[in-house]
């Protein structure tokens, strides 16, 4: 402390003499001496315990072809003001002509003539000008403490976050792999130091954690580092057969009464070697690891017992990568399609099939190839699918020609589609396909993909594992017909008693007078050509009373057989306007082409069984199963039966019976 305090009143004299022009024995320019002030002010820094903003003072001449902590100092330096860029792979350390460059940039920012790129002193005077100094903090003073006088107690225990088996990866940056819950009582703790235990818990050394799974570790305030160190054979100490590693310089405050919460975390090394893929290891506070001080000014310790936390170390990330597909939410609901488009009315471009999700993983996965399977049911010899398409919303992903292996088996095959699912997001697909060929008869279509369908990779270029699949659902094709939509739907029970079969009616055993009626509104649209509809007294009736056209669910299941229920019975009306009655079939109507109405229907219960007992107690839901139809006048009827056992065209329960 003598020795800087004269080197400093030597400096001054010094100065005193070159502002009053008055030459001194040896010729010392202004900027060797900044440099002298720079270094010296560092060391009474150093010595006093205080600290510097930059955290190093330079000392060396460094030009092309120098090495050492010097220069990875400066190129650390320089990378954080924005001068340079480390190639990828490249380790620092190398005075080479990328540095030489990014020194003369750094230089003519800094007003340092010429900027020629080489470190000397003015550099070095510049540089460390900006050394801040920051007063030392004593260790065992209770500053900062507002329980001053009053003794206290820490304890530390795990914290639940991260729970065990966190991955960490290659190049991994403060991963947090343990949390420490700190408790105070009765006084403000300030916690200065945190005493680690490293460890292998597979094959592997424990020497192996500092020498080849993490460069450095850290003790963190959320996202605020509070205290470092490098992992090397300089700072972790074996005691016996442990390692171990402390982390002070800290001057954390639990405040009296409150759990606080600091992180473990570590720098991964670069590179794993694989040996080490999937290996355990462990972090752990050993008894009193956790130092602090209360109020008194006492070092407080904890815990009395040894806890750790475990973590697996992984190769690189890209290789844990994975795509998973799946039906997204909002993919087109069963309907039925009229394809009325094109010269002869019989087709339907782009018509939405399927929406499906594809979410990546652990990286960027980039999707090369997708197959995507269609099933055609009905009659086949109709209406086919020629091209199908993947978009991303409205970006066309790809587009290919479907090839039929059958009359009801065919695929669409997209290669080098080369799109791109970033990491950790999901890309929300639409498949649509271009139908040909339709006619009055019904042709289904039915879309799905599954894992053999998708190859995919990662950002390296390796093929990754993909899992889940995703299937639309059917939509039933005509040229001509109706399309039918849902307006509303409800249930009500009557509150009519059941009573018993009269003596003179015994064979009908109980009698459930109790009834529940299911209302449908269900507005219809004729599109490619006329549609006829038969009234309740019809032949063929649009709306009927067998499981065709409603069905009665019991629990969430399908009455059948015996459990049918008896008495049922439709109510519903020819529209009193836009439709046509005259000239038609017996009690039918017609909706020509391009008109809708909506048609109100109602569907009539009782609470027996065929079987005239009463039905089992339980929740009753109605569905509307069929509607028939015709587009020749009631000649050739056809039964659209997409609604059925489809929970949007169900009721709501009620009680019965």
């Amino acid at each position: 402390m003598k020795r800087i305090f004269g080197s400093f009143v030597a400096i001054a004299m010094v100065l005193t003499l070159v502002g009053s022009s008055v030459a001194p024995a040896q010729a010392v320019t202004i900027e060797e001496l900044q440099a002298m002030i720079a270094s010296l002010t560092a060391q009474l820094a150093a010595l006093t315990g205080g600290s510097t903003s930059t955290g190093y003072m330079f000392n060396t001449n460094l030009t092309i072809g120098s090495t050492g902590n010097d220069v990875v100092q400066l190129q650390t330096m320089l990378v954080s003001k924005g001068h340079l860029v480390m190639p990828a792979g490249v380790a620092m350390g190398y005075f080479g002509s990328l540095t030489q460059a990014a020194v003369a940039a750094w230089q003519a920012a800094n007003g340092i003539s010429p900027a020629a790129g080489y470190f000397g002193p003015i550099s070095r005077a510049k540089a460390n000008t900006t050394v801040v100094v920051t007063p030392p903090v004593t260790p065992g003073t209770t500053t900062g403490i507002t329980t001053p006088g009053v003794e206290g107690t820490i304890t530390a225990s795990v914290n639940p976050t991260p729970g065990a088996g966190t991955k960490v990866y290659e190049g991994d940056s403060r991963k947090v792999v343990m949390g420490i819950k700190l408790e105070a009582k009765l006084s403000d703790i300030k916690i200065e130091r945190v005493k680690l235990d490293l460890d292998a818990v597979t094959v592997n050394n424990d020497n192996d954690f500092y020498d080849d799974i993490a460069s450095r570790i850290y003790i963190m305030d959320g996202s605020t580092v509070l205290a470092s160190m490098d992992l090397n054979s300089s700072t972790v100490v074996k005691d016996g057969s442990d390692y171990f590693v402390t982390v002070a310089g800290m001057s954390f405050i639990v405040p009296k009464g409150t759990i606080k919460v600091l992180d473990v975390a570590i720098d991964a090394q670069a590179n794993f070697d694989s040996t080490f893929n999937t290996d355990s290891w462990t972090v752990g506070i050993p008894v009193d690891g956790v130092r602090g001080i209360d109020g008194a000014g006492i070092s407080q310790y904890s815990p009395s017992t040894a806890f750790t936390r475990s973590f697996t170390s992984e190769a690189d990330l890209s290789d844990s990568a994975t795509l998973q597909i799946s039906t997204n939410t909002g993919t087109v609901k069963a309907n039925t399609v009229i394809a009325a488009q094109g010269s002869s009315e019989n087709e339907y471009d782009g018509l939405e099939i399927l929406k499906f999700d594809a979410k990546a993983e652990d990286d960027d996965v980039t999707i090369t190839d997708l197959v995507v399977d269609i099933t055609r049911g009905g009659v086949t010899t109709t209406a086919t699918a020629t091209t199908a398409y993947v978009y991303d919303g409205s970006t066309l992903v790809g587009s290919a020609t479907v090839v039929g292996t059958s009359a009801t088996v065919m695929t669409a095959t997209f290669t080098d589609i080369d799109y791109v699912v970033p990491m950790d997001t999901t890309k929300v697909f639409t498949v649509k396909l271009d139908i040909d060929s339709a006619a009055a008869a019904a042709v289904t279509f039915l879309v799905d993909i599954d894992t053999a369908d998708v190859t995919a990779e990662n950002s390296a270029g390796d093929a990754i594992t993909e899992s889940g699949s995703a299937t639309g659902n059917t939509l039933t094709i005509h040229s001509k017909g109706p399309q039918f939509t849902l307006v509303s739907k409800s249930i009500s029970k009557s509150s009519t008693p059941n009573q018993a079969a009269s003596s003179t009616d015994s064979s009908l055993g109980t009698i459930a007078t109790s009834t529940m009626t299911a209302s449908f509104s269900v507005k219809v649209k004729a599109v490619g050509g006329d549609v006829t509809f038969g009234g309740v007294a019809s032949a063929t009736p649009s709306f009927g009373s067998s499981t065709t056209y409603f069905q009665v669910y019991q629990n969430g299941a399908a009455l059948g057989g015996s459990s049918l229920l008896v008495a049922s019975s439709t109510a519903y009306s020819t529209p009193s306007s836009g439709v046509v009655t005259s000239g038609i079939g017996t009690n039918s109507f017609k909706l020509q082409e391009n008109n809708e109405v909506t048609i109100d229907v109602s569907f009539l219960a009782e609470g027996r069984t065929k079987a005239g007992v009463l039905v089992t107690t339980g929740s009753y839901a109605i569905g509307l199963e069929g509607i028939t139809w015709s587009v020749d006048d009631g000649a050739s009827t056809v039964t659209t039966s997409f609604m059925d056992g489809d929970l949007d065209w169900r009721t709501s329960t009620v009680s019965m019976p």
